[in-house]
């Protein structure tokens, strides 16, 4: 509460001090400003020869309101629906986070982030404030995280049960010319009276965690840029636990924390260096959070793995090239207490061609390498057979991409190829370490994707019409069956009115064939209206009205399910100001 009271008091007081600073838009006419937004959308749907796959009508109004008085922000939202209509509010303004200049603040129920290794971006009733005056920055919060859930008798649950649990926390940091450093507090506590009643046998129980972190960067030389930050987190996970059950461990976070029996002590790292100049770039990255790390500020956290990335690029030929490279190494099993050890290996490589305004070539490769690998345990009574258990993931993606644009100033052209394949699949057994990039060949009926598109796009500027015709292939090979979706797809749009209504229809077909079998034959006709006067006098804002228009239609095949048609239409009104 002292937290509290001291945020409350330091947010009145820089209030204060900002208002005095600006009072000289006193009687001008940018002394108070409003804007805002006002959105309406409807969705009208209905389906002939399938039941309907959502409600006939539905609608949505949102709008925003933002009044500002001698710079200082107040904005609102809000948000209603037909689909809400159990609610016991039409809307409710949940968050308000009013700012002026440097000064930023949080009431509510709302969200705040320090870092990922403290309080990110866990959701909290209570208030907090940011600052950052010139090159430091200050944040402090206070606020319930989890509210009292009572135990649920009549299921006989515990699922869903909790204690009440209070946060608090501040960080402090200063930057300048490439230098920093900032040093973050959080801590949260679980009220144990917060229940009315606790299960014997219940695993939920009364929690404390304090976690206090360090981050710095600096540069050197200009070209070497060096992050670290380094966390230690002081989890309790009864704190009604008896003092004198077993010894509590060293105290690693002394005067801000009190261990007891069950407390432990966790600590996490994350640094990276880097090295830029004009046409190369390097970045090394390192990260270890050990097993069992935990924060009370995040709503899940993933420990006991380390992360070894390296990203190179590279621009030649006079910034037309660019060529880009990143790849990471992760493990787990740290400490050596689990019967198995993963390992994973990502690995991109991105490249760009642009010789000319002509031309534009794009190409990447990606590879996601997964292999668990069992460790058997010794006995001299019997050969253990856990390594016919170890487990092997594969996935690989390509992409390639070229674009040629040409015309005049009357017509503009463009022609567009790109294509995609996917490569994925798993194997368990006694297999053998396939290496960091891993290999195809022990892989047991792998899935693979292969995905084609070709594309042509006129623009005439005199009449500010636009054609697009264009030409999908997909091809999918999984677990013996072959299965390839084909068609073309038309596209017209025209403006009118200044460019103030524009109209767009287009339609599409779509065949399937499954192991050589047509299964599915589909049409798709779209329709679109997109209208936005403008008014002479720009005081009054905008308007815009938007129509559009879903015609589905399946043909009747040999194979699958009948013929149907689905009409799917949305209206939708807008105006800001």
């Amino acid at each position: 509460m002292r937290i509290a009271l001291y945020i409350c008091v330091l947010f009145t007081v820089l209030i204060g001090n900002s208002f005095s600073q600006n009072l000289d838009k006193l009687g001008s006419k940018d002394m108070v400003k409003v804007g805002g937004g006002l959105n309406y959308s409807s969705v009208f749907y209905n389906a002939d020869g399938i039941p309907n796959r959502r409600q006939p009508f539905t609608w949505f109004l949102n709008g925003n309101l933002n009044v500002s008085i001698l710079d200082f922000s107040l904005p609102f939202t809000f948000n209603y629906s037909n689909n809400q209509i159990a609610y016991t509010q039409p809307f409710n303004i949940q968050s308000f986070n009013p700012t002026y200049k440097w000064i930023k603040g949080y009431a509510g129920i709302t969200a705040m982030n320090f870092s990922q290794y403290t309080l990110a971006g866990h959701i909290f009733a209570g208030g907090g404030v940011e600052l950052s005056p010139k090159n430091f920055k200050f944040a402090a919060m206070y606020g319930r995280l989890k509210k009292a859930v009572e135990f649920d008798a009549e299921a006989n649950s515990d699922i869903n049960m909790s204690y009440k649990r209070m946060g608090w926390g501040a960080s402090a940091g200063y930057e300048k010319n490439g230098h920093g450093i900032k040093l973050i507090y959080f801590a949260a506590k679980d009220d144990p009276n917060s229940l009315q009643f606790v299960p014997i046998n219940t695993n939920v129980t009364p929690m404390e965690n304090t976690v206090i972190s360090i981050a710095g960067k600096t540069s050197l030389y200009k070209n070497i840029k060096l992050e670290a930050e380094y966390a230690i987190s002081g989890l309790t996970r009864n704190v009604t636990s008896p003092q004198d059950l077993n010894t509590p461990p060293k105290n690693q976070i002394p005067l801000l924390f009190q261990p007891n029996a069950t407390s432990q002590f966790f600590s996490a790292f994350k640094s990276s260096i880097g090295y830029g100049i004009k046409t190369f770039a390097i970045n090394l990255n390192y990260e270890r959070i050990e097993p069992d790390y935990k924060t009370l500020g995040a709503y899940f956290f993933n420990n006991d793995l380390e992360n070894i990335t390296l990203a190179p690029s590279i621009s030649v030929l006079k910034g037309k090239l660019n060529l880009s490279f990143n790849t990471g190494l992760q493990r787990d099993n740290l400490d050596n207490s689990k019967l198995n050890t993963t390992k994973r290996w990502v690995g991109s490589f991105n490249a760009n061609y642009a010789p000319n305004q002509h031309w534009n070539v794009m190409g990447s490769y990606s590879n996601f390498s997964t292999f668990t690998k069992q460790r058997p345990q010794e006995d001299p009574f019997y050969k253990n057979t856990l390594d016919t258990l170890n487990f092997y993931q594969l996935s690989q993606n390509a992409m390639f991409s070229a674009g040629y644009n040409f015309g005049k100033t009357k017509t503009r052209q463009n022609i567009l190829v790109t294509a995609n394949y996917l490569v994925t699949g798993q194997n368990q057994g006694a297999i053998q370490d396939p290496g960091l990039f891993g290999t195809t060949s022990q892989i047991k009926l792998p899935s693979r994707v292969i995905n084609g598109n070709i594309s042509h796009n006129i623009s005439v500027i005199k009449t500010k019409t636009a054609f697009s015709i264009a030409l999908n292939c997909n091809y999918s090979e999984m677990i013996n069956t072959f299965t390839m979706y084909y068609g073309p797809n038309l596209n017209i749009s025209q403006a009118f009115y200044n460019n103030t209504l524009r109209a767009t229809i287009g339609t599409s077909y779509n065949q399937v064939l499954s192991n050589d079998i047509k299964t599915n034959e589909l049409f798709n006709h779209r329709l679109t209206l997109s209208y936005s006067p403008k008014f002479k006098n720009q005081k009054f804002g905008k308007i815009g009205v938007n129509v559009s228009a879903i015609y589905l239609q399946k043909l009747k095949t040999a194979v699958g399910a009948g013929e149907f048609t689905e009409f799917t239409g949305n209206v939708g009104l807008n105006y800001s100001f």
